[in-house]
């Protein structure tokens, strides 16, 4: 097997746990649970959810970018492949503030953090959805 197909295989591996992951959390997962009156509810229910997805996304995560940064490099860079990688990272980044900064914050009741967290999702998400388009110019 040679390390341009390992790091294709890796690539796609790491962006249906990341990317599917995220996308089903934001257009299905997450709009369900607000049909639940009780908020402790709806918190443990998303804190469960978050439990069981977040050890996947961080695993995918540093296999996508190095997978797509080898690819990219070795396709010398061109606009395509640092369009690919620009939103990569930028999507990478936001998911980090909203992960470690923003989401636990909101999770403990903080309103504040709770509509930045929202925002820092409303940017971040877009770029998620178009990575699978953009990612594929690495192949």
């Amino acid at each position: 097997m040679s390390v341009e197909l390992l790091a294709k295989s890796a690539l796609v591996y790491g962006l249906v746990l990341w990317a599917g992951g995220l996308i089903h959390l934001t257009f299905a997962a997450i709009p369900e649970t607000r049909i639940l009156d009780d908020r402790l509810v709806r918190l443990r229910m998303m804190a469960g959810m978050m439990k069981r997805y977040n050890p996947l996304a961080w695993t995918a995560i540093p296999v996508l970018t190095v997978s797509a940064t080898y690819l990219a490099l070795m396709k010398n860079m061109g606009f395509p492949e640092a369009a690919a990688l620009t939103t990569l990272y930028t999507a990478l980044a936001l998911d980090f503030v909203h992960s470690f900064v923003y989401g636990p914050r909101a999770a403990k009741g903080d309103v504040k953090a709770r509509r930045t967290a929202f925002n820092i999702a409303r940017v971040e998400v877009p770029l998620v959805v178009a990575l699978p388009l953009l990612l594929t110019m690495l192949m």
